[in-house]
């Protein structure tokens, strides 16, 4: 009868176990989620400011601030591309300043963003 107990007991703490290890995976699923969600939403808007605007690069707060919450957003699964989504930010608050400073380098390009999203779709 003891023994019995004991392997309820047992089964009893794996199933928590299972359930803190399930719990953690969907946490983290719903990071990246989001991260992906955040970059997406900047592209897409940069994308068409672009296309719309002729590629002109004038200071623009609505994409600095989806760069922004991009940046925030990543900062919890990759720190590095956290910081280049902020250096993005910071450009479209002044994009003429980057380029007279030749910091442009610092500046993710559209093509790397997607890359990187792609990156991130891999991890869930």
């Amino acid at each position: 009868m003891a023994a019995a107990f004991d392997i309820k007991i047992l089964w009893s703490v794996f199933k928590e176990i299972g359930t803190f290890l399930t719990g953690q995976s969907d946490k983290k699923k719903d990071i990246v989620i989001n991260a992906h969600k955040a970059i997406n939403t900047a592209f897409i808007k940069t994308y068409d400011y672009l296309r719309n605007k002729n590629g002109d690069y004038v200071p623009n707060l609505e994409l600095s601030e989806v760069w922004n919450q991009a940046s925030a957003a990543v900062m919890k699964v990759d720190k590095d591309l956290g910081d280049l989504l902020y250096h993005k930010s910071r450009f479209w608050l002044d994009p003429q300043l980057y380029i007279n400073l030749k910091k442009q380098y610092e500046i993710i390009e559209l093509k790397q963003v997607i890359e990187e999203m792609e990156m991130l779709r891999i991890q869930l």
